[in-house]
């Protein structure tokens, strides 16, 4: 059974700091997975407020930015300090982990201004974020991205229909159980979803002071098999620290589990897709969390 590895990457103190740490890790490992990179500016600076904090008390969220808080300078990129491109300074960073062998996608273009605008923008905006994007990962890795993992869970109609136009061939966009094809507010979208079914340890964590426990929850979750593989999403920056201990306990408990880590290129060659069962796709509250998730819906028709 394949469990497919979902890397979100920020920020460019995770690119240059964590990403090498767990390229170290998967190695290690032997497990495959799939790094997201946000292409444009790094605004950690103004990561702050809400939208930005996991957990439902002061206590928790401050458990999980002793983890998670900004390297250095990088605290000041977009307020005190000029903004950095992560086109420009995460290039080799990028580069390297494609160049090992492991798959990469885009975020989209600004993954702070996604988190608090996404909402509310228009198409046409979010037309900018993701053209650009893509533009920039072409200037990287000189071909087209192929997947996308949009900041936060935060996806809404108009990225969807653009995520077909750019011909990208899939998304992860979403929470939910197991890949299907999107519909969203009746227009159905032919880009699979294949929403991450398990909880981060950034949310676990938030509601115990104990990483170990952490890991003993997402095993019990995986200790009975699922008709369909999971996606566990890691953040580069929370996780690429601190958490790497926590990491590598889960990746050998999967492995005792008969796992194969795996990359979500690998869930998608798996699959006939259009096989895939249709979802709606819904904007849900989601616990521990402030403003709602792109989630997986009921199935469609009705």
């Amino acid at each position: 059974m394949l469990l497919a590895i979902k890397i979100d990457v920020d920020t460019v103190a995770a690119a240059r700091d964590n990403v090498p740490r767990l390229v170290e890790l998967l190695q290690a490992v032997e497990a495959d997975a799939t790094f997201f990179f946000n292409m444009g500016p790094d605004r950690s600076g103004r990561a702050g407020g809400k939208l930005f904090q996991v957990g439902e008390s002061g206590g928790q969220q401050r458990r999980n930015w002793r983890h998670a808080k900004p390297r250095g300078a990088s605290r000041f990129y977009g307020t005190l300090l000029p903004t950095p491109l992560c086109v420009k300074r995460a290039q080799q960073t990028m580069r390297a982990v494609q160049q090992v062998g492991y798959e990469t996608g885009i975020r989209g273009w600004d993954w702070v201004d996604w988190v608090k605008q996404s909402a509310q923008a228009d198409e046409a905006w979010m037309k900018g974020e993701l053209v650009s994007a893509c533009a920039a990962y072409e200037q990287v890795f000189g071909q087209r991205p192929k997947a996308i993992a949009l900041p936060a869970w935060r996806a809404h109609r108009g990225a969807f229909r653009l995520q077909q136009r750019l011909e990208l061939e899939y998304g992860s966009d979403t929470r939910g159980t197991h890949p299907f094809l999107p519909v969203i507010e009746g227009e159905p979208v032919c880009v699979p979803q294949f929403p991450t079914t398990l909880p981060t340890l950034a949310e676990l964590s938030s509601r115990d002071k104990a990483l170990d426990n952490a890991v003993e929850t997402l095993l019990a979750q995986t200790a009975a098999r699922s008709h369909y593989a999971h996606v566990f999403s890691i953040n580069a920056h929370a996780d690429g620290g601190k958490r790497l201990p926590q990491l590598q306990q889960l990746f050998a408990g999967w492995r005792e589990q008969g796992y194969q880590l795996g990359s979500l290129r690998g869930l998608y060659q798996s699959l006939d897709v259009t096989k895939l069962p249709w979802h709606t796709v819904v904007q849900r509250e989601w616990p521990g969390y402030a403003g709602k998730l792109a989630s997986q819906g009921e199935k469609f028709p009705f």
